[in-house]
């Protein structure tokens, strides 16, 4: 980073509040403000202050969520504006989020740079600050001998970078997480451990010992010398008032069902379907993330289509742009497959981690399925 992006101060600012809430309120809010040039370059650690549930901006809380038992046992679930999956974070454990402008010498410009570069660096700051065995995982984990330590979000928009990393500092319920979380197969079917309660690991856990706030200041200094050759953190930071109105504004938009259930079949298929529809179904994992297709089929044409996942398109709003293109074609494998193919090649347009043959995958069972689809009456 240049000498002069170094003169400058980036803010720093350490909060207290859940996950969930932090994503739909406080994170949006300084995203905006940073994009709109009224703060400056933000680091912010959240320590949650109680458990809670996000989804990911592209995923149906219908397919991700056991939404009745996250009801009747209190768990907070919240759709998030950031890409990725759901992710349970525990009271105690903490946010690393970064809010920095793309045009800041040294800030990653793509997902595929900005996962590999600066995980790298947070790994290594594991290392430094706590003497743990932690390592990066494409496409956008941290663990420690196949066990989960840090979990990652990330959006570039707006000319700014976004990029939310969870550290899991204390024990969570697993039993809790995975009943509220059910993972799909195809989901761990290239993980070393199959299952929420091997495959979750946590701060306290592998060092045998509790975490003093002092550690997590230094962890958080360790990233920034690492990823960004010494970033100027002034600490102390607060929200300034137009961000404190913004995160109300959010919050109200982005807890309410219309949003939360935005990307699920009854709002989506809902208002077309007629007698005679069917719905194809598939799923693929690929590198990135599991990846949802669905189509709503009337008279050997595509009416509508979902793709829903936990990869991390960029732009965010190029997922509606795959959707839009299915519609009106004839729903078979050789007028989707030219639709996907072209979408992929748009400059605009980068989807870190799936290649056309995952998505493919998931065309050919969602097509296949339509021969079982029940009809609707």
């Amino acid at each position: 980073m240049s000498s002069e992006a170094n003169r400058t101060p980036w803010r720093f600012i350490v909060g207290h509040h859940s996950y969930a809430d932090f994503s739909i309120s406080i994170s949006p809010a300084v995203e905006r403000a940073v994009a709109e040039g009224l703060a400056p370059p933000t680091v912010y650690l959240n320590i949650f202050n109680e458990d809670s549930i996000t989804i990911g901006v592209n995923e149906d809380p219908q397919q991700v969520l056991d939404l009745a038992f996250c009801r009747s046992n209190g768990v907070l679930t919240r759709r998030r504006e950031t890409s990725g999956g759901a992710i349970y974070a525990g009271k105690g454990s903490a946010f690393l989020a970064l809010y920095l402008p793309t045009s800041v010498p040294g800030v990653p410009p793509t997902a595929a740079v900005a996962f590999p570069t600066i995980l790298g660096h947070v790994a290594d700051s594991l290392r430094e600050v706590f003497d743990l065995s932690a390592s990066y995982r494409p496409l956008n984990d941290v663990e420690i001998d196949g066990r989960k330590l840090v979990a990652t979000s990330l959006k570039i928009e707006g000319g700014v970078l976004t990029f939310r990393i969870l550290l899991n500092i204390k024990a969570i319920n697993t039993d809790i997480a995975a009943q509220a979380m059910p993972l799909a197969p195809e989901k761990t079917r290239d993980k070393k451990h199959k299952d929420i309660g091997s495959r979750y690991t946590f701060l306290e856990k592998e060092l045998d010992r509790s975490i003093r706030h002092d550690e997590l200041i230094a962890w958080v200094d360790a990233c920034m010398r690492r990823a960004f050759d010494g970033a100027p953190l002034q600490g102390g930071g607060t929200l300034v008032a137009h961000e404190e109105a913004l995160a109300r504004q959010f919050a109200s938009e982005l807890t309410s069902d219309a949003w939360f259930n935005e990307k699920s079949e009854a709002v989506r298929y809902g208002p077309l379907m007629r007698v005679g529809d069917r719905i194809g179904r598939g799923r693929e994992k690929a590198p990135a993330g599991l990846i949802w297709l669905s189509l709503l089929v009337r008279d050997g044409l595509v009416m509508r289509a979902i793709v829903n996942g936990d990869w991390h398109p960029r732009p965010i709003r190029s997922v509606d742009w795959l959707e839009e293109g299915f519609t009106g074609l004839p729903a078979t494998r050789e007028a989707c497959e030219r639709h996907i193919n072209a979408f992929l090649q748009r400059e605009d347009v980068e989807f870190a981690g799936v290649e056309a043959a995952h998505l493919l995958k998931a065309l050919d069972l969602a097509l296949a399925s339509l021969d079982h689809a029940e009809v609707t009456a």
